[in-house]
C-alpha cells in the first residue's frame, strides 16, 4: 500500500475511534487526544511560568477550537464541585499558554451532567490563589489535616503519620 492510502486508513480509524470515545463519554466535539486510551495520547501540558503541569482526560476539537475535558464518571452532583472546576481551570491555563486554538472554556463531565466552565479572569485568579496556597502548604512547618470526610481520611496515604483516622462524621 502507498503511504497516502495508509494515512487515509489511519485517519478513518482515528475518526471512528473519536466518535466511539465521544459517544461513550457523551462528550460534545471531536476527541483529538485522550489520557484514558483509545485516541492519540494527550501530551503533558507544562508551564514553566506557573510551575504547573498536567493532562486533561480529553482534548476536543469544537468548531476549530481546542477544549479540555475532565471526566468524573462517578460524581452525581447537579452542580460542579469547586475542586473539579479548579482542576479544569489548571488545564485551561496550560492550554491558554501552549495552544493558540484554545477555546477559552472546558467541560466537566459527571455521571449525568456535563458542565461548560468558562475560563474567566475570576476563575484564573481563583486557580492562582489555590496554587499559592498549595505552595505555601508545601513549605509550611505544620499543616492542619482535614478530617471532615471520613472516606477520604481513611484512604489517606499519610494515615500512619497522622494517626487520626476518622470513622464517623466529625
Amino acid at each position: 500500500m502507498t503511504t497516502a492510502v495508509l494515512l487515509a486508513l489511519a485517519a478513518l480509524a482515528l475518526a471512528v475511534l473519536s466518535l466511539a470515545l465521544r459517544r461513550r463519554a457523551r462528550l460534545p466535539g471531536r476527541v483529538v487526544a485522550s489520557d484514558v486510551g483509545g485516541a492519540p495520547p494527550v501530551r503533558l501540558l507544562r508551564s514553566a511560568h506557573y510551575g504547573l503541569s498536567g493532562k486533561p482526560d480529553y482534548l476536543l476539537e469544537e468548531r476549530g477550537r481546542i477544549v479540555p475535558v475532565e471526566v468524573k464518571p462517578t460524581r452525581r452532583a447537579t452542580r460542579p464541585w469547586l475542586r473539579d472546576v479548579v482542576q479544569l481551570a489548571a488545564y485551561c491555563l496550560l492550554l491558554s499558554e501552549s495552544e493558540p486554538r484554545f477555546a477559552g472554556y472546558g467541560y466537566l463531565r459527571y455521571a449525568h451532567h456535563t458542565f461548560r466552565i468558562d475560563f474567566t479572569a475570576s476563575l484564573r485568579d481563583e486557580l492562582l490563589r489555590t496554587l499559592a496556597a498549595l505552595r505555601a502548604d508545601l513549605t509550611a512547618a505544620d499543616v492542619d489535616p482535614n478530617h471532615h470526610d471520613p472516606r477520604r481520611c481513611a484512604r489517606c496515604a499519610l494515615v500512619t503519620v497522622c494517626g487520626k483516622v476518622v470513622t464517623g462524621a466529625s
